[in-house]
């Protein structure tokens, strides 16, 4: 069984029925895989649907997507796992955003493959990262 953490512009095209993405992740629950979002995702989404001028389609999407979506929580053991991220990043003189680095605790915490089109993750060490769009 794999685990998947959608990040923001995953979502966003699954919500959008765009097909490549649509179509794995549908076959990745059929499959018995798991997939989800964590916080941070479903900040940053809802913050775009509230300025949107499809607001009430796309919070309709996202209300039917959360039945099957996971959300992977963020605990005490994201905050330690963010640390470290933080230290290793500063030491390698790389950043990411504050809502990257809590994503890719999250994904590295539970152990989940980072599904992102965002090249900045792939500075992000022991985390692993694939791009469905």
């Amino acid at each position: 069984m794999d685990r998947y953490l959608l990040d923001t512009n995953h979502l966003s095209a699954y919500l959008d029925r765009q097909r490549g993405v649509e179509r794995q992740v549908d076959e990745a629950l059929r499959q018995g895989d798991r997939v989800g979002i964590c916080l941070p995702v479903l900040c940053e989404y809802r913050a775009g649907i509230r300025v949107s001028r499809r607001r009430k389609q796309n919070v309709a999407r996202l209300q039917v997507a959360l039945e099957v979506l996971r959300i992977w929580p963020v605990d005490d053991g994201t905050t330690v796992e963010f640390a470290e991220l933080f230290r290793e990043l500063r030491a390698a003189g790389r950043m990411l955003s504050q809502f990257d680095l809590l994503i890719a605790a999250v994904a590295r915490q539970y152990d989940l493959t980072l599904l992102t089109a965002d090249k900045d993750f792939e500075r992000v060490q022991r985390l692993r990262v694939r791009n469905w769009l």
